[in-house]
């Protein structure tokens, strides 16, 4: 064997050593992510899920509360009908003004700005 083929032998043998080193270095971190312990719960006891804090039974309405629930309910509409009712009502009014408006502009200018020409 020459020290040539020598040389060239250990380099191969090198390399060899080096992927398998490489290959288990993969395989390692793969088991130790396949291996990972699942994220851990926000409450500190993995058993038992957090306790609902008790609340206040509520009595039933009374008869008193549920009229007056409905009449405030009632009330509300009417002032909604009224401020409809009155927005029309002002509507109408500036729209009456408007057309009244715009004819006796027409007229002025069909009937007076025609005499100065």
């Amino acid at each position: 064997m020459k020290p040539q083929d020598n040389r060239e032998e250990e380099l191969r043998r090198r390399e060899q050593e080096l992927r398998e080193r490489e290959l288990q270095l993969r395989l390692r971190e793969l088991e130790a992510e396949i291996h990972q312990l699942p994220p851990q719960p926000s409450y500190p006891s993995a058993q038992q899920p957090p306790l609902l804090h008790p609340t206040k039974h509520e009595p039933p309405p009374t008869k008193f509360q549920t009229w007056l629930k409905k009449l405030t309910t009632v009330g509300k509409f009417l002032a909604i009908v009224v401020a409809v009712i009155v927005a029309v009502r002002v509507a109408s009014w500036l729209a009456t003004v408007v057309i009244v408006a715009g004819i006796a502009w027409l007229a002025y200018k069909i009937l007076f700005e025609t005499d100065k020409k």
